[in-house]
This record gives structure tokens, C-alpha cells and sequence, in this order.
């Protein structure tokens, strides 16, 4: 008899160890890229905070341009967000992954703009919104790039404000129907994280999405997938909002509204906390090479005048956080960089239509603009210090 109970007991402790192992499901992203010009692809998962990718793996296109990556994704895991890049300047294409997956793309020529997507409704999804919205923002690039390049008279042709006004409102469109008809999908979450038309035309102001579609979208995740990652990425959005709202509206106006803004580990730093020092408000972005210049020509200026009570409040209004993460890693600022998230009521309040924009703040409190050079900015803080 007690043979016979140790023998239940060991038969219980196996069993139990089994059924404690995770369950995993051989999961595939396979296709051919044609035509191209890539020949290696790179699979990354994006992090659930959206704020970086680790890369999984790397194959090297085949000569008919085929490619395939195989790993395994846990039962019952919360579909992912994945994303294939490439070694030449191709944007990268999005995917969600779910346990299991079989997805499978085709694409000839540029692989972004004319890929398509089988084995994942939310992966084809995402493509569908690529093609009409990145049609537009490319669309308003070239635009922007033939204003550039004319005379004074010529820029101000309405006829080109006009074009590009309604080029950027048709992306914004868009943007706005794909969210309302997909608001319990992951895809919606990837349309929401774009800015591009609003950045080119600041009088689209308010016309796009809002924190009402990351509210619908976030009560359709929550049936949808109510175990995902990205409610809580949601709600922390709709919280950060919330608060610029509150920030706008209770603007506390000495000279200059008052921001407060979150660092890279999301430490909040308040504008008029520098109350009684000379601040230099600087805007800029990652992707503008004039701000990438100042901000090292800065060091200097901010070691020598530092200790005398010289701060500088470093905002970004890159809407894209990877790469202003990427930025803030790479050029190591001794001052705290901050990031609005590309939104358009941080440029209303100080009406920038640049970047960089620099302005001095006194120890009084008194707001003055100034030359976005380390000559200019250093000549007006020793007249403040």
C-alpha cells in the first residue's frame, strides 16, 4: 500500500513539473522582397513601451529574394509588435505576431511602399494604413522640399500652401477613419503613434486624432486583448495628455507658459522650477542637423556658466520616441533632454515654426528669443548672469 501511495505521490510531482513547462508554438515570418536593392533582412522585436526594438535575428536574402525566420512564442503570450528592417534606407514594416503566426509577405521594388501581408489580419491591417498614410506624408516631404528650394515670392504661393494643406489633411483623414473602424485592434495603436501631416501644417491643430480615439482604442484593447502590454502603454499616454491639457490650460504665466515635461527614465522636470536662474529653452529634433550641431557646441557653454546658474530645459518634439531615445543615448547631454511626443499644443503655446528654437529666460522671469548659435545664445547669458 504505501508502494503504492509513493508511486501517486511521484506519478503527482511528474505530472505537476509537465504541465508547469510553457507551452511553445513554432511561429514563421516568411516572403520575397523583389527587386529591392536588400540583401539582408533584420527581425526586431519592438519593446511594449514603443521606446526601442531588440534585434531576434538577421538572414540574408536568397537570390529569387526570399527570406524566412523561425522562433518560438509562448501559449497564451499577448500578440507582439515585430518589425522587419533592412541594411539599405527602406523604411521598416510593422508586424503583430501571435503564437503560432504563419505570416507571409511579398513586395516588389521599394519593399515599404508596395508590401502585403497574409497570416495576420492586424499585420495586413497595419500595411493598408501604411500605404494610404505614408502616400501623404511623402507626398507633403515633396512639397516641402520644392518650397525650400524656391525664392521668397515663390514660397508664399497660396496655390502651394493650399496643395499642402490638403494633402495633409487627407493623411489626417485617414489616420482618424482607420482608428474609428479599427479601435479593438493592435493596428490602431501603431496609426496613433504617427504625427507626420500635423508637423508639416501646425493649422491642423486639433484636427486629427486626439486623446478621445486613444480612449476608444484603449476600451477596445481592453476586450479585444485584455492581457496585453500596450493597455497600460495606453493609459500612461492618456494620463501624460491629460496632463499637458491641464498644463495648457492652467498655463501659470509669468513672461512664458510653464512646461512640464518627462527625461528619458520619465522623471519630470518643471519649466519654472528655474525659477531665478538663466534658462535656455531650447527646441529642437532629432532629425534636424542644426540642433544635432548645437547641442554639441552647448557642452561648453553649459560646463563654463553651469555653476553660475546657467540651466538649460532641452525639449524635443520628435513624435518618434525610438529615435529621440536613440539620440539622448548617443549624445550623452549633461542636461536633462525632454520629450513632448511630437505634441502640437507644445508648439501652439510657444508658436514655433522651427527647429531649433532658442529663447533665453532671465532670472526675472523675462522670456527673449535668440539666435539658435552658441555665439549668440553665450552673449545673451552673460548679459543675464
Amino acid at each position: 500500500m504505501k508502494r503504492f501511495l509513493y508511486a501517486v505521490v511521484a506519478m503527482a510531482i511528474i505530472l505537476s513539473s509537465c504541465s508547469e513547462e510553457t507551452k511553445t508554438y513554432n511561429t514563421s515570418i516568411s516572403g520575397r522582397l523583389v527587386g529591392s536593392n536588400v540583401d539582408t533582412v533584420y527581425l526586431e522585436r519592438i519593446s511594449d513601451r514603443f521606446d526601442g526594438a531588440e534585434q531576434i535575428d538577421a538572414v540574408a536574402l536568397a537570390d529569387n529574394g526570399a527570406f524566412s525566420f523561425e522562433f518560438n512564442v509562448g501559449e497564451g503570450e499577448s500578440p507582439r509588435f515585430y518589425r522587419l528592417t533592412f541594411s539599405e534606407k527602406s523604411r521598416p514594416v510593422t508586424l503583430v505576431v501571435a503564437p503560432g503566426d504563419q505570416i507571409e509577405i511579398e513586395s516588389v521594388g521599394d519593399v515599404f511602399l508596395n508590401y502585403r501581408v497574409e497570416g495576420s489580419e492586424e499585420s495586413a491591417l497595419i500595411a493598408d494604413f501604411c500605404h494610404e498614410y505614408f502616400a501623404s506624408a511623402d507626398r507633403l516631404a515633396s512639397i516641402a522640399e520644392n518650397i525650400y528650394g524656391r525664392t521668397e515670392e515663390l514660397r508664399n504661393d497660396t496655390g502651394i500652401e493650399r496643395d499642402a494643406y490638403d494633402v495633409a489633411r487627407n493623411a489626417m483623414l485617414a489616420q482618424v477613419r482607420f482608428v474609428g473602424a479599427n479601435q479593438d485592434k493592435l493596428a490602431s495603436i501603431y496609426a496613433l503613434h504617427h504625427r507626420i501631416a500635423e508637423q508639416y501644417i501646425p493649422q491642423l491643430d486639433g484636427q486629427g486624432v486626439s486623446i478621445v480615439h486613444y480612449r476608444a482604442v484603449l476600451e477596445g484593447i481592453k476586450q479585444s486583448y485584455p492581457n496585453s502590454p500596450y493597455i497600460a502603454l495606453l493609459e500612461q499616454h492618456i494620463a501624460d495628455d491629460e496632463a499637458l491639457i491641464r498644463l495648457v490650460e492652467d498655463a501659470s504665466l509669468v513672461s512664458y507658459p510653464d512646461l512640464e515635461l518627462s527625461d528619458i527614465t520619465g522623471k519630470t522636470y518643471r519649466l519654472s522650477e528655474y525659477d531665478g536662474k538663466v534658462v535656455l529653452l531650447y527646441f529642437w529634433s532629432v532629425y534636424n542637423a542644426m540642433s544635432n550641431n548645437l547641442n554639441a557646441d552647448l557642452r561648453n557653454l553649459y560646463a563654463k556658466y553651469h555653476d553660475q546658474g546657467f540651466e538649460i530645459y532641452h525639449v524635443s518634439l520628435d513624435s518618434d520616441r525610438e529615435a529621440w531615445v536613440s539620440a539622448v543615448n548617443k549624445q550623452n547631454m549633461p542636461w536633462p533632454t525632454l520629450y513632448t511626443g511630437g505634441d502640437i499644443r507644445v508648439m501652439s503655446i510657444y508658436n514655433l515654426a522651427e527647429v531649433p528654437t532658442t529663447y533665453i529666460i532671465s532670472r526675472d522671469g523675462e522670456l527673449k528669443e535668440v539666435e539658435s548659435t552658441v555665439t549668440a545664445i553665450e552673449r545673451e547669458v552673460k548679459r543675464e548672469l
